[in-house]
């Protein structure tokens, strides 16, 4: 009997959307058709129902997806360097880099993430999502865990989903925070422009805890550590207490705030990333039941804007 793997999908309300599309986007490396026969099989489910692909989202929803093993993804290998933290036999812990996307999707079918790990681990075409446990948005940097079995796979899915993973970043934010907080906002989809997140009531529980690490002329280094994992959280609740991390001009950040520091300004102008780094993964280990404690640098475009911010702080 082959081996399943399930994933779970929590669902927004879209009148707008078929089942079918909205899998798609969630699970961009399979194709539509792929998607389709899994609903004509029963093996999608809403809500512990069957559905078919015309079906639409009216409510809050939750969907099952069961995939079998080999069933190969529709992604191309591609020859990408991976900077590995970590590796065993069951599990890697990759240091993305910042620029690349971390799961295919419409306009980014090459040079993303899963594009690397199916050229360097071509097994990895047996695990969902060819393994990747967790996302961090294109511009982000930082660590990011691959299941290389379906075995581990599972066991990481479930530690996402109750929370055993701690999460922890290093941002880089316009202005002074005052002090260590705990933001407690809903983040959901924006009304008017569906590429960004904002805080709504409508959205789903949202909460991030803030440690001021430094503070410079007219900026701050922060430390986060995400007790829950919604699209662009960091950066839509540090842009909501006002404090845009640097280059994130998608939340708010504005080169303006920063002309006091002509070298800083040149910098950014050719800085395309944003000053944000995922730098330590605490799990266990889903085999060995050990805990495994990563901790990874900045990436050496972070390094200079904040070498940059000591500077000018220095000559104030």
């Amino acid at each position: 009997m082959k081996n399943l793997s399930f994933y779970k999908i929590e669902i927004e309300p879209d009148k707008n959307k078929r089942i079918d599309q909205l899998i798609a986007s969630e699970l961009p490396e399979y194709s539509r058709s792929r998607i389709k026969n899994w609903i004509n099989r029963k093996d999608i489910t809403i809500n512990g129902k069957p559905c078919s692909p015309k079906d639409k989202i009216l409510k809050k929803s939750v969907i099952e997806i069961r995939i079998l093993e080999n069933e190969e993804l529709d992604i191309q290998p591609e020859k990408i360097n991976l900077n590995i933290s970590y590796e065993d036999k069951d599990i890697l812990v990759i240091n993305k880099n910042p620029g690349m996307v971390t799961h295919t999707a419409p306009g980014h079918y090459l040079g993303t993430l899963q594009n690397a790990l199916l050229y360097h681990y071509p097994n990895l075409k047996n695990v969902p999502r060819a393994g990747i446990i967790h996302r961090l948005d294109k511009n982000t940097s930082g660590l990011i865990i691959i299941a290389r079995n379906l075995i581990a796979h599972n066991s990481l899915v479930s530690q996402m989903k109750e929370k055993m993973i701690i999460k922890k970043y290093t941002a880089l934010v316009t202005g002074i925070v005052t002090r260590n907080q705990i933001i407690r906002k809903k983040v959901g989809r924006h009304r008017v422009n569906r590429l960004k997140m904002s805080v709504t009531d409508s959205g789903k529980e949202a909460i991030s805890k803030i440690i001021v690490l430094e503070k410079f002329k007219k900026s701050s280094l922060l430390d986060i550590e995400l007790v829950t994992g919604r699209t662009h959280q960091i950066r839509v609740h540090l842009s909501s207490i006002g404090h845009p991390i640097i280059g994130d001009d998608l939340y708010g950040f504005k080169k303006s705030a920063h002309n006091h520091d002509k070298n800083l300004v040149n910098f950014l102008n050719s800085y395309h990333y944003h000053a944000l780094h995922a730098k330590y993964l605490c799990f266990n280990h889903p085999i060995t039941k050990k805990k495994i404690i990563i901790n990874s640098e900045t990436p050496k475009s972070f390094v200079t804007i904040k070498s940059l911010l000591i500077k000018n702080y220095a000559k104030s």
